[in-house]
């Protein structure tokens, strides 16, 4: 399961995020880390392609001016986690191009990139058989079924407002 998603640039700035499960890791602060342990495996003629952390494990991707970085359990398919982050890392380019290149610092700029986010982490993802709902309500014993039904309710209304067009207020 995908617990969060990090658009980070070269720099080590954090452009873009989502948190799917309540991670709860300072946005900043983890983009600042990844990036310089980039640099650290760089001095040592390495390249950093993921890092485990207990159940977790971050796929991490430079290209261009960009680096992505997936955290997701750690018994995920590899495979589709990168395809994954190969399809965000085009559409990023294919809706903003080369603006990192010369990027004036507002991050205002990415936040219409958080619907292309859930639309490529959700279109052919299986969420239905992969539920692990992780929230400080949840209690030990709380029936699959409702996580299930509440699950396909969010996946119902994303599906119905996936075409629908949203005029600022």
């Amino acid at each position: 399961m995908i617990h969060r998603v990090w658009l980070i640039n070269r720099g080590g700035i954090c452009i873009q995020d989502r948190d799917y499960t309540g991670l709860g890791v300072n946005r900043q602060l983890f983009s600042g880390f990844l990036t310089a342990l980039n640099s650290l495996a760089l001095q040592l003629h390495r390249s950093l392609d993921s890092l485990s952390m207990g159940d977790l494990t971050v796929y991490y991707e430079l290209e261009d001016q960009l680096i992505i970085a997936v955290a997701v359990d750690r018994d995920d398919n590899d495979k589709e986690i990168r395809r994954k982050m190969t399809e965000i890392r085009e559409d990023f380019k294919l809706k903003f191009g080369n603006v990192l290149d010369d990027w004036d610092g507002n991050l205002v700029i990415f936040d219409s990139f958080l619907k292309d986010l859930d639309r490529i982490l959700m279109l052919d993802w299986n969420f239905e058989y992969n539920i692990r709902i992780k929230s400080d309500d949840m209690r030990t014993g709380y029936p699959v079924k409702n996580i299930i039904d509440i699950s396909q309710r969010g996946i119902d209304l994303f599906k119905a407002l996936q075409d629908k067009k949203f005029e600022p207020e």
